[in-house]
């Protein structure tokens, strides 16, 4: 219970900081430093081999998330993950330990097509 608190505090204190990134074709874009993914990835699947793990940074702190996407995104989200990073001011406390979008924590992750969505799973 303590942890979740100290976590759920964190995030808190580090939201609502936002990096501005290229857009690409658009005109440059404000996105959240923190929390929830910037961009919405394709996450539809088939089998195991259309999926793939990337690290989300969670918070100021440094904690990651790992999430599951389609292969074809992981350059895009990770190039935007890298330049959105790079825009956001970093806290002076430890990362929480990396967890899967499930909240669990382990010592790999994989990814895997369930019900026709990547997900990552903690083993």
């Amino acid at each position: 219970m303590r942890a979740g608190f100290v976590f759920a505090f964190v995030i808190l204190a580090c939201g609502g900081e936002t990096a501005t990134i290229d857009g690409g074709t658009d005109a440059a874009k404000k996105v959240p430093c923190w929390g929830d993914p910037r961009t919405i990835p394709n996450r539809q699947c088939t089998v195991d081999s259309d999926c793939a793990i990337v690290d989300h940074v969670a918070d100021c702190c440094g904690s990651i998330v790992e999430n599951g996407v389609r292969v074809d995104q992981v350059n895009a989200l990770h190039n935007e993950e890298t330049e959105t990073n790079a825009g956001c001011s970093v806290c002076q406390c430890a990362a929480q330990p990396t967890v899967d979008e499930s909240g669990q924590s382990g010592g790999a992750y994989l990814a895997k097509c369930d019900n026709g969505l990547c997900t990552a799973h903690a083993q």
